[in-house]
């Protein structure tokens, strides 16, 4: 297990407020390339829902789908404020994930890697398969 992986799977324990029912089923459907993205985007919604103690949030599940980032949850009792905070900060993760390889956390772009499945890789990447 790569270093970048252990760190993903450290966030249910890291942030119990995020991942209520504990780690994710599927895991973390995404490469590591994507994890310092994932791990700041969790960091931030925490201290979004510390500013908002009667609201609750669940992770539900976090993918790679046509070359980006997915990042699934389930939002109860925050006002519009929060609400917005979140989606925001979710949005601007997903928007970053468009622009970086997602094997190896590289500068990288959404291209149609082979019959219509997207990837967004580096150039590196793209012609060195796993």
């Amino acid at each position: 297990m790569s270093e970048a992986r252990a760190r993903l799977d450290s966030l249910p324990t890291t942030y119990p407020r995020l991942f209520p029912k504990g780690p994710l089923p599927w895991g973390f459907e995404l490469g590591d390339g994507w994890s310092a993205i994932i791990i700041a985007l969790c960091a931030r919604l925490d201290t979004i829902l510390q500013d908002a103690p009667g609201a609750s949030i669940e992770v539900r599940q976090a993918k790679e789908k046509f070359g980006g980032l997915r990042f699934y949850y389930e939002l109860q009792d925050a006002d519009d404020e929060t609400a917005a905070e979140l989606r925001e900060a979710v949005s601007l993760a997903e928007a970053t994930c468009a622009h970086v390889c997602e094997r190896c956390g590289r500068r990288g772009a959404v291209e149609d890697k082979s019959g219509g499945w997207l990837s967004t890789l580096c150039s590196a990447c793209r012609t060195d398969p796993p």
